[in-house]
Parts: structure tokens; sequence; C-alpha cells
């Protein structure tokens, strides 16, 4: 007689680009190890337990954790629990989170490379996921030299999920408004999720603060209806939520097969960040590194180099270096290297454009030399990037 499928529980928001992520994830995961029996409903963060579950008879649960009280609710089942939040550390509950400090890593890069040279963390106090990102953020910028201005607004009563937090920023946007305006211009923004960076972006149009120019933002989650709904398009740093759910779902697999699973919650970096125009400033307060930089940006498709540049400034080519090692402290040749690279990226992620015109359009001059470049740079073929990005898709 054989065994029946497992019956496993998932306790994920589909209301949510990261929840969404998260189911992707153990879907991809069960079809290919499966069957599995999977008992979901269309849920919020902050729906609790559903009251089926409390006579569920299965074996196992997938879920996103917010307090002690439901990881209570949970164990009760008498069956593995995996928590894909990340929030707090449950004993006897093994969880998978974005790695606050990669995240941090990426928005701190991304803000210096660009050469911005006053920043910003905008987060909920009293959130864990924002009170991480927050520590992290600070940390990368001091190992830079670099002061980091903080606003967290918390509420006197604070409520026990987090939509309801981030609701209270709302109430907080006369102060975020008078916060922004007393700060040093132009300023990169990083923002504890999307949802905050919106709030952000509605405060610098309320005061007639231009977006980038004055303030450059970016958020975290990359939800493309929330990031597009902004004006200007946000900026935003994508969780590798389906590997999450993916990974999550296996050591599932495993426990649910008599292995033990390992304690604590376990650190997934994010997958990239996906720049749109709430970013798209050159802070630099040198007229001929403006006009180079943008330069650059402009034409990055039509295979330039520094030559290119240098007759475009009409500077020396030791002036001008002097310049990006000022600024960027990157040289010429590397930031057209780097510009090529991120529109390579860009196009593999974004288009089914075959190889040759994915080359054309970064400024390649031929499919080999990008896969060469690609490869040295990071570690995978065009291909393979490709691939994987279909897949969070």
């Amino acid at each position: 007689m054989s065994r029946r499928p497992p019956r496993v529980a998932l306790l994920v928001e589909s209301s949510r680009h990261y929840g969404r992520g998260v189911l992707r994830g153990v879907a991809q995961y069960a079809h290919v190890h499966g069957p599995w029996s999977l008992y979901t409903q269309e849920r919020q963060l902050h729906s609790g337990i559903p009251d089926w579950l409390k006579d569920w008879r299965g074996d196992g649960v997938i879920a996103r954790i917010e307090n002690r009280r439901a990881a209570r609710a949970l164990l009760r089942l008498k069956c593995p629990v995996v928590d894909v939040l990340g929030t707090i550390s449950f004993p006897d509950i093994p969880g998978f989170d974005t790695d606050a400090e990669a995240v941090a890593r990426l928005a701190a890069d991304f803000f210096l490379r660009a050469g911005f040279r006053h920043f910003a963390y905008c987060g909920y106090r009293g959130i864990p996921f924002s009170d991480r990102r927050e520590a992290a953020f600070l940390k990368e910028m001091a190992g830079h030299g670099q002061r980091v201005r903080v606003f967290s607004s918390t509420p006197i009563n604070w409520p026990d999920h987090i939509q309801a937090m981030e609701q209270h920023g709302l109430s907080a946007e006369a102060a975020l408004a008078d916060w922004i305006e007393a700060q040093p211009r132009p300023l990169a923004i990083f923002a504890c999720n999307d949802i905050r960076a919106q709030q952000l972006l509605n405060v610098c149009r309320e005061r007639n603060l231009p977006v980038p120019e004055s303030a450059a933002i970016m958020g975290v989650d990359n939800d493309d209806v929330l990031c597009n709904l902004c004006d200007p398009p946000l900026t935003s740093i994508e969780p590798d939520t389906e590997r999450i759910g993916y990974r999550a779902a296996g050591l599932l697999d495993r426990w649910m097969n008599g292995e033990a699973p390992p304690p604590g919650i376990t650190q997934i970096p994010p997958a990239r960040i996906v720049e749109r125009a709430s970013t798209d400033a050159v802070p630099i307060e040198d007229p001929t590194m403006v006009k180079a930089v943008r330069f650059i940006r402009d034409n990055i498709n039509q295979g330039i180099a520094v030559k290119d540049v240098l007759g475009h400034v009409g500077r020396s080519r030791t002036d001008l270096e002097q310049r990006f090692r000022r600024w960027l402290k990157t040289t010429i040749r590397a930031e057209i290297q780097r510009r090529r690279m991120d529109r390579a990226r860009w196009l593999l992620a974004r288009t089914d454009l075959n190889l040759e015109h994915v080359a054309a359009g970064a400024g390649f001059g031929s499919a080999s030399h990008l896969c060469r470049v690609f490869q040295q740079r990071f570690g995978q073929t065009p291909a393979a990037y490709r691939a994987e990005c279909k897949i969070r898709q």
C-alpha cells in the first residue's frame, strides 16, 4: 500500500508580494519532490490562526509567525512547524529571513557608488526587521566613515502586527516632512520597506521636494505593483523570497522524514536591486563629473570608451581620473564597465532578447565578450542569471 502524500498547511499571506514569492518557492519544491497535499486560504499577514487548523490532522506547517501567541498555537498541533517571517526566534521552530546585513550592504554600495554624501534611514521603531535593517545600515555606512540620519515613528500603544504599525506611519507624516526638510541635500534615503518608501515619496511631493534631485529613495521588497504606483517609480531591493520558500519546504520535508532541523533563523541574501526613477540622480557637486557620469549613463549602449568620455567633457585623462577617484572612488573605465554590466543584467532579467542583442544593448562588441566578462564578474553565465530571474518572476 502506497504512503499518502504529506499534508502541509501554508499560513502565508497571499496579499503581499513577499508572501506570494514564498508560496511560489514552496510550490516549486512540492512539484519537484512531492506530491504534497497543500492546505491554504486567502489571508493577510495578521490573519491569525484559522479555525479549521484546530481540528486539522496534518504532517507539517509553513507559516509567517508574527508573535509568540501564534507560535504556541502552532506548536500545539504536535507536528513540524517552519517560520518564514523570521521576526522572532522561537524555541522549537526553525525559521528563514531575508539577511538584513546583506540588504544594508546592497543599499550602501548603491548610494556610495552613485556619489551621495548625505545618508538617511527611515523605518518603524520596534518592528524587528526594520530595527535590524537600521542597525545594519548604520554599521555598514560607519565602516565607510559616513554618518546616517535616522527617522523612526513610534506610537504610544504599539499594536501587535506589522500592517497596523505601517499604517500608523501615516499619522507621522507631518513630523516626517519636517525632518526631511531639515536634512542636507541631496539626501540618499534607505527605507525599511516599500510601504515606508511610498510614504516618503508622498511627503516629498507635498513639500515640493523633487525626487530624486533633492532626495533619492530606496525601499525593500520590490512589490512591482506598489513600486510602479509610486511617483516617481520606486527603486527597491528584491528579497529572494522564492529561495526562502524553497529552502523552508526542503527543511520541512527532511524534518517530516525524521531528520532533526537546525535551530534558529537561517538568513537568505536578497536577490538584487531593481532600479527605477526614485534614485536616478547624479548627486555630485562637480559639473564636470555630472557631465561625465550622465554621458556614460545615457550612452552605455553605444560601446563608448574612456576616450569618448574625455572628448565629451573636454578634460585630460589625468584630470578626469582624479575627479572620478575623488567622487566615486573608482576609475572611468571601471564605471563604464559597471554600467554595462548593470544594463546587461537588466536586459537579461526584463526582456527575451537573445545574447547578441543583449550584448549590443549593453555596449559590448559581441555576445562572447559579454559572456566572458559576465562570468568573471558574477561567477555564472548570462543564461544562468536569466534562468534565475525567470524563476523569481
